[in-house]
């Protein structure tokens, strides 16, 4: 249960860093989507 808690606090953190850098998105959104 803790991997799960950990796993979606980790997606958050890249929401975050992707949303502040847009050069992140195109970078991390391609392999991620």
């Amino acid at each position: 249960m803790m991997c799960v808690f950990f796993f979606f606090f980790c997606v958050c953190v890249q929401v975050c860093i992707t949303s502040r850098n847009n050069a992140s998105i195109s970078n991390f959104g391609g392999g991620f989507r």
